[in-house]
């Protein structure tokens, strides 16, 4: 019988988001829901740490007018792509810089809400998600997106969900952060889809239904 290959298990950086999420495996593309673009650098940050610490490739392709995501550090690498110049420009460009670098990189990229202001529309954003996640998704990366919470319609969110492989969900409630993964592709554990509160670096779950609510 031929042995049955196991994932590759790539550590997030946070150990309490592995222990929830069962680590990433390679190809995972994950996208952060947030209502602040910190919560998203923080965690986008802690996986650059790991991946250059576990000598990946790593990279951070900016497009936004926002505050960078990621400050500039040793052996991370910066590109900027203009989407002024249309969806068909702009997904060419980002589809030859992964095909450029090739297996096994670690991305982040700038918030996709901001593309929306560029474009007039959602739909494009998620069809750029839709072209360029498996593209990713084969050549083995890792590769961090963010949504802003309610800045997009329920087609567009759909789609980018049922395309990627891990979606979570960040947000803020009276001085709280919680963190709820709303999708973990071909993962799953009692307690891997419950909101969890972030305490001293740890992640909570939360049992309590009024809490939870």
């Amino acid at each position: 019988f031929m042995e049955i290959m196991k994932p590759r298990i790539i550590s997030s950086g946070v150990p309490s988001l592995d222990e929830v999420i069962e680590g990433f495996r390679i190809g995972d593309n994950v996208v952060w829901q947030v209502d602040d673009l910190d919560d998203y650098s923080y965690y986008a940050e802690k996986l650059i740490n790991q991946g250059i610490r576990d000598h990946h490739h790593c990279v951070y392709i900016s497009f936004a007018p926002h505050d960078p995501i990621l400050k500039p550090m040793e052996y991370l690498d910066l590109i900027q792509v203009d989407p002024g110049n249309g969806f068909d420009f702009f997904s060419s460009e980002v589809h030859r810089i992964i095909g450029n670098y090739g297996r096994q990189v670690f991305y982040v990229f700038d918030n996709l809400s901001s593309l929306v202001v560029e474009w007039a529309t959602d739909e494009l954003v998620a069809n750029f998600f839709k072209v360029t996640c498996p593209y990713l998704l084969e050549l083995d990366t890792i590769a961090f997106f963010a949504l802003t919470r309610g800045k997009h319609s329920h087609s567009a969110v759909a789609r980018i969900r049922d395309t990627t492989q891990i979606l979570i969900d960040v947000y803020r409630v009276d001085d709280r952060t919680y963190l709820h993964p709303l999708k973990v592709y071909d993962r799953y554990s009692p307690q891997m889809f419950l909101p969890h509160i972030v305490s001293n670096g740890k992640l909570v779950p939360v049992f309590n239904s009024g809490d939870a609510a």
